[in-house]
C-alpha cells in the first residue's frame, strides 16, 4: 500500500528534539517515516516542517532564528511568534478552568492570544497549494485554528483530543468541522470527537496512533544492577515518567503514595522521571524520589525494573510512555477516568486501572505480593505494541486515511 499524496506540510506550534511535548512527539515521530531519505517505498516526494521560532511552551518566547534549516534530513522553516495579550489569553483560560461560558467573541480573542505568528500564516497561503496537503497537530493552538482556516479543503489536524474544558468551546467544533480530514490516535479519542461534534465530523477521521520498534540496542546484563546502585534502588519501586504537573494528576500520586499502607509499604518506592520540578508540594515525601531529565538508555532500565508504569493524567490522547514500558515488558496503572490509556489497558491485558486512592493501593498492594503477575501483564503488553503500533501496521493505517479524506492526486483523478 502506498501513500496517496506526494507531498505534504506538516504545521506545527514548536519543532525539534526533547521538546517534551506528546502531540509533537507523536507526530515528528510520524513524519519522519514517511520523509523523503526514509527507506520505506510508500515514502513523500517532498515533505517540509512549518513551526514557530519557540521552544517553551509556557513563555512561547522566540528561540530559534527565523529561517529554513535541514534537521535530520527534513527542510524545517520557522517564523516568529507574535506578541500577545497576556492578560486576555489568562482570563479565558481561568474563565474555561471555572467553566464559565465564553461568548464566541471571547473565544476567537483566547485563541487571537495564544501563540501565533502572521509570517507562518502568509507562508501557509503563499505556499500551501504548492502541497497535496497540510497536516496540523494538535488542536489546542492556535497555529492550528487558524492555519487550517486558510486551506481547509487541503487541511487534516491531528487533534490529540482531550476530555477538557478547551475540547468544548464552539470555536474547536467548528474548526474540527470545517477541515478535510482527522487523524486520531485511539479509538477512545475519536468517541470523543463524536460526542462532542456529533457522528459527521467523527466520521471524516481515522485512528492511525503512533509505531515503535523493538529497540535495535540491546542494554547491558549489567547496566540495570549499575543504575540500582548508582540510585540506591534496593527496593521495588513504581515509575512515574513525564512532565511534572498537576495537570498531568502526579500531585494525586505522590499524595496516594504518601498515604499507602501495607506490611511492605516501606519497602516501596515511587521514582519520578521527566522535564520540570514539582513545584506544587514544599517538599516529597521520603519515599518518593526525583530523578529529573534521565538519559534513554536510563529510562529504558528504569522501565524495565519497575514494579510497574504509573500513568495517572486523566487527559491523554495516545500515552507514548504506556508504549515505551511495555515494550521494556513493565505493566501500567493509569486513571479510570481517561478513557483512552483505560481502552490500551483493557485491549492489551497489559496493565491495570483505578478509580480512587483505595484502588490505587489495592493495585499496589497486588503487585508487590504477586511478582508472576507483574511479569504477565507486562508481557500482554508488549505483545500488544508489537502487533498493533508496529511501524508497518501504522503506516498501512496512515495510507487507509489519506485514502479516505481524499487528497492529493486520488481527489485528482476522481474528479
Amino acid at each position: 500500500m502506498t501513500l496517496p499524496i506526494d507531498s505534504l506540510a506538516v504545521v506545527l506550534p514548536r519543532y525539534g528534539r526533547s521538546l517534551g511535548g506528546g502531540a509533537e512527539a507523536l507526530t515528528k515521530a510520524l513524519v519522519e517515516q514517511i520523509a523523503p531519505q526514509c527507506s520505506r517505498s510508500r515514502r513523500l516526494r517532498r515533505l517540509e516542517i512549518w513551526t514557530t521560532c519557540a521552544i517553551d511552551h509556557r513563555t512561547w518566547e522566540n528561540h530559534f532564528r527565523p529561517g529554513s534549516t535541514l534537521e535530520e534530513g527534513i527542510l524545517v522553516r520557522r517564523f516568529p511568534v507574535d506578541p500577545r495579550n497576556l492578560d486576555v489569553f489568562i482570563r479565558a483560560e481561568l474563565a474555561m478552568r471555572d467553566s464559565r461560558p465564553l461568548t464566541v467573541e471571547e473565544q476567537l480573542d483566547w485563541m487571537a492570544n495564544s501563540v501565533n505568528s502572521s509570517a507562518l500564516y502568509a507562508h501557509i497561503a503563499k505556499h500551501g497549494k504548492e502541497f497535496d496537503a497540510l497536516l496540523f497537530a494538535p488542536y489546542l493552538f492556535a497555529t492550528t485554528f487558524w492555519g487550517s482556516q486558510i486551506y481547509p479543503d487541503r487541511s487534516v489536524i491531528i487533534p490529540c483530543l482531550h476530555n477538557e474544558h478547551y475540547a468544548y468551546q464552539d470555536i474547536i467544533r467548528v474548526m474540527l468541522r470545517e477541515v478535510q480530514g482527522l487523524i486520531f490516535n485511539a479509538h477512545a479519542e475519536q468517541d470523543l470527537c463524536r460526542e462532542l461534534c456529533g457522528e459527521t465530523v467523527a466520521a471524516k477521521g481515522v485512528v492511525v496512533g503512533m509505531g515503535f520498534e523493538q529497540p535495535t540496542l540491546a542494554l547491558d546484563e549489567d547496566a540495570g544492577a549499575k543504575l540500582r546502585a548508582k540510585y540506591k534502588l534496593d527496593t521495588p519501586y513504581l515509575l512515574y515518567s513525564g512532565r511534572k504537573e498537576t495537570g498531568k494528576n502526579l500531585d494525586l500520586l505522590i499524595n496516594a503514595f504518601e498515604r499507602f499502607e501495607c506490611d511492605c509499604a516501606d519497602t516501596l518506592q515511587l521514582v519520578l522521571i521527566g522535564s520540570g520540578e514539582v513545584h506544587f508540594r514544599d517538599a516529597l515525601p521520603s519515599n518518593v524520589r526525583d530523578f529529573g531529565f534521565v538519559s534513554e538508555e536510563e529510562k529504558r532500565l528504569l522501565m524495565r525494573g519497575a514494579l510497574a508504569l504509573v500513568q495517572p493524567s486523566v487527559n491523554e490522547s495516545f500515552s507514548i510512555v504506556l508504549m515505551e514500558s511495555w515494550l521494556e515488558g513493565a505493566p501500567s496503572i493509569v486513571h479510570a477516568q481517561c478513557a483512552v490509556t483505560r481502552q490500551h489497558v483493557v485491549e492489551s491485558g497489559g496493565g491495570l486501572y483505578f478509580s480512587d486512592e483505595s484502588e490505587l493501593h489495592e493495585i499496589m498492594r497486588l503487585l508487590l505480593g504477586a511478582p508472576e503477575l507483574r511479569d504477565h501483564l507486562g508481557a500482554s503488553g508488549r505483545e500488544h505494541v508489537k502487533r498493533v503500533y508496529d511501524w508497518e501496521a501504522v503506516i498501512d493505517r496512515l495510507c487507509e486515511a489519506f485514502r479516505h479524506f481524499k487528497l492529493g492526486r486520488t481527489q485528482a483523478t476522481e474528479e
